[in-house]
């Protein structure tokens, strides 16, 4: 590869939701984090303090604004927020547990994992959608930042449509990417040209301040 390294791109999922152990369809509805997902990104944030950050983005959803405001405090850096950033739109599913989509909407989450292009809950968005209003913004906000390194603090959706897009691959196989709460994902661009050096890592802090590691999940 000729090219010299250009913007660096340091892509988060939003910690752990308050409402993780009842809810598993979010999408819109703007729930904040845990204390455990304060937790995750107040160690992200000691982690990367020395890291040459220029800008830090996220989604407008409160889940995603509190890490990043925690990522930008050791650098001085408002988090600048869009909502083409949010989280893939569930319809009728947001704020339900699997259990109560399998009782409310019965065969619908088969339907979905057959079609995972394709399906939408009535009100909601397929994955196709939610890639055509991503992408852009956040080509957009490549394109800002040449030969600077920047974080982007978003959701489990919008991070696999991103490196679905980056690695070309096919929608349907997109969940074949992990993205736990507070997963990693390092873009390393060379130009034009995407390379990911690291996908869905997550930190720890251990008690030897000599030993502190991204490690992959």
């Amino acid at each position: 590869m000729n090219e010299k390294p250009s913007c660096r791109v340091y892509l988060f999922r939003h910690g752990e939701t308050a409402n993780s152990k009842e809810v598993c369809f979010n999408g819109h509805f703007d729930v904040g984090l845990s204390a455990k997902g304060e937790d995750q990104f107040k160690e992200w944030a000691q982690l990367l303090k020395n890291e040459p950050f220029t800008a830090i983005y996220s989604s407008d959803l409160q889940r995603t604004r509190t890490g990043a405001r925690s990522l930008g405090e050791p650098h001085q850096l408002e988090p600048v927020t869009y909502p083409e950033l949010r989280e893939l739109c569930f319809g009728a599913w947001e704020g339900l547990s699997i259990a109560e989509v399998e009782k409310k909407f019965p065969k619908q989450l088969d339907e979905r994992m057959k079609d995972i292009e394709g399906f939408h809950v009535e009100g909601g968005e397929t994955f196709e959608q939610l890639k055509q209003r991503v992408i852009p913004r956040f080509e957009e906000i490549i394109a800002r930042h040449p030969n600077e390194q920047i974080a982007l603090v978003c959701h489990g959706g919008v991070n696999r449509v991103i490196l679905s897009h980056l690695l070309e691959v096919p929608i349907k196989r997109i969940f074949r990417m992990k993205q736990d709460y507070a997963a990693l994902n390092i873009i390393q661009y060379y130009g034009d040209e995407p390379v990911v050096e690291l996908l869905g890592g997550a930190t720890h802090l251990p008690t030897s301040a000599q030993d502190k590691k991204i490690a992959i999940q």
